[in-house]
């Protein structure tokens, strides 16, 4: 069997088998809760990068509107 046969098709000790008809999970109740966490991780760090990169062009914009202002005027 080659690598991406594989790939698409994982070893049946890491399928978990459901009794109720609907397919099987290929991820553990832990794994999804771990990729929960680094997606929250992820959310929030460009949260706080996208509000700093506010924050940056505010205090530019600010500076540029006060010398613009007050000094060439």
């Amino acid at each position: 069997m080659n690598e991406a046969h594989e790939l698409h098709n994982p070893a049946p000790e890491t399928r978990m088998s459901s009794n109720s008809g609907q397919p099987s999970l290929h991820f553990t109740p832990e794994e999804w809760e771990q990729y929960r966490q680094s997606d929250k991780s992820a959310a929030r760090s460009v949260v706080l990068l996208m509000g700093a990169i506010f924050t940056i062009g505010l205090i530019l914009y600010s500076s540029v509107a006060y010398v613009c202002w007050f000094k060439l005027m």
